[in-house]
């Protein structure tokens, strides 16, 4: 009887930084750039490092918050709402990610509102935004 995970459950259970022995001053700092560069407004670069974050540890909430956020301000609104969901799954109670969906989730709802009421010149580049 083999009792072994399978590769898909090995793999969700150990991150790739186990797996590849990075160590976590590193993560550490990748995050700390990550921030600073949302802080500057650079959202693409943000975004490079966020991605490169969950690429090592997918189960750390913080990773999938900053994405969130970068892709928010990026109007990205329904990527941004993925992200949060996604890291709920790791950290089910986790604060911010919860404040982030439910403000994610009531600008949506007021964007298709104001889009069901009329299309206007005004709001047509929220259906664009939305429709990403």
């Amino acid at each position: 009887m083999n009792t072994a995970p399978s590769p898909s459950d090995f793999l969700e259970m150990t991150p790739m930084r186990a797996i590849l022995g990075i160590p976590s001053e590193v993560l550490d700092e990748a995050m700390a750039q990550a921030w600073k560069l949302y802080q500057a407004g650079r959202y693409h670069d943000a975004e490079i490092l966020c991605k490169g974050l969950l690429a090592a540890d997918h189960r750390y909430w913080w990773a999938y918050s900053l994405y969130a956020a970068v892709l928010r301000k990026q109007g990205r609104l329904r990527e941004a709402l993925i992200q949060t969901e996604a890291g709920l799954r790791y950290e089910p109670g986790q604060p911010k990610l919860l404040a982030m969906r439910a403000d994610i989730a009531r600008t949506l709802i007021a964007w298709r509102s104001k889009l069901s009421a009329g299309q206007t010149d005004s709001n047509r580049g929220l259906a664009q935004t939305e429709a990403r």
